[in-house]
């Protein structure tokens, strides 16, 4: 396929030019795009390619890209997970369009042909008004190469915060397998969950990925989908912890405790003698009733310090008036003899 495509300079700033499977992989994508509407032949099928698409097969591109099949799977799916392809599966073959395909390739695809010596020469003879126009043409041409804007949406400011970024930029080097799994991850649960488990890896002073997984799971088997119920979790635990009390020794037996477990043992014991404030306090009541736990678990989970009623449940629960509304409420001093 001939042709050529534009690259801007921004590519040295991105995660793709980082690792060199990724950057060999992201620009066999756009030498192997179609640059016009055209028509390909799968077997007895005719597939119909739209400019910056292109027939994948897995087997054929390993032995292109010299890479294991596996590793140009896991590759293709990044660069998916990222915005920068979109790929069409079907039983029988997969359609790759990359995103964007008029940043990388000009319109005009008959810039190739003009500017070569042989053309240059046979374009001597054409009359001198043909010349002005040709010559405006490529100049027109060459201005638009020059004035390309970011190659890539992944670079753009609003994306820059994403979790493999800020992995990058404050834990440490990322390998290829740790950025599949955060991929697999945000897909999951979401990117900003994954940004918080990794704040609270460098709270703890445990920066590692797999001290991250183990916060991570955690939500998982807690059925915890977002920030907030992330945070009144949290709240509730050490609720739970100052009530209980520090944990006493039962058994002469040495159990497995995970990492993320002992951190916090150690900060509860710190904060044994702490009151939960009142916001604290609201946070775990609207978490228990979203996730739709009885009043007396409720109560439980804030050390039964107020007695809410089935109706202030209700109202709750109904966006009526909120926690905090239903404690400062109850923290009002009553008259003698009213109700």
């Amino acid at each position: 396929m001939q042709g050529w495509l534009k690259l801007h300079r921004k590519i040295l700033q991105s995660e793709i030019f980082e690792n060199e499977k990724l950057l060999k992989i992201f620009i066999y994508c756009l030498t192997k795009s179609s640059h016009k509407n055209t028509e390909s032949r799968v077997g007895r099928q005719k597939v119909q390619l739209k400019p910056g698409q292109f027939i994948f097969g897995r087997k054929k591109a390993a032995l292109e890209l010299n890479m294991k099949e596996s590793t140009v799977r896991d590759y293709f799916e990044i660069l998916e997970e990222d915005g920068v392809i979109s790929i069409d599966s079907t039983n029988k073959y997969s359609v790759i369009t990359v995103d964007n395909w008029a940043i990388y390739q000009s319109n005009d695809e008959e810039y190739d042909h003009k500017t070569t010596p042989d053309n240059q020469q046979n374009n001597s003879n054409l009359p001198s008004e043909r010349q002005q126009k040709d010559t405006y043409k490529n100049g027109r041409e060459l201005k638009e190469v020059k004035n390309v804007k970011e190659f890539i949406t992944t670079t753009t400011a609003e994306q820059m915060e994403c979790p493999i970024q800020f992995y990058k930029n404050n834990i440490g080097a990322i390998r290829p397998k740790i950025s599949e799994e955060i991929a697999n991850w945000s897909e999951d649960l979401g990117e900003p969950l994954i940004l918080e488990a990794m704040r609270r890896s460098l709270d703890r002073n445990k920066p590692t990925w797999g001290y991250v997984k183990s916060i991570l799971q955690s939500w998982i088997n807690k059925g915890i989908r977002t920030i907030e119920q992330a945070e009144a979790e949290e709240v509730e635990y050490k609720n739970k912890k100052i009530r209980n009390g520090p944990a006493t020794k039962s058994s002469s037996r040495k159990e497995v405790i995970p990492e993320w477990f002992n951190d916090r043992e150690e900060q509860e014991k710190q904060d044994i003698n702490k009151q939960p404030s009142i916001d604290d306090t609201a946070r775990t009541i609207e978490l228990a009733i979203k996730l739709k736990r009885s009043r007396e678990n409720i109560l439980d989970s804030i050390n039964d310090r107020f007695n809410l009623s089935e109706e202030d449940i209700a109202s709750i629960k109904e966006g009526k008036c909120s926690a905090k509304e239903v404690l400062l409420e109850q923290l009002k001093p009553r008259v003698a003899g009213e109700p």
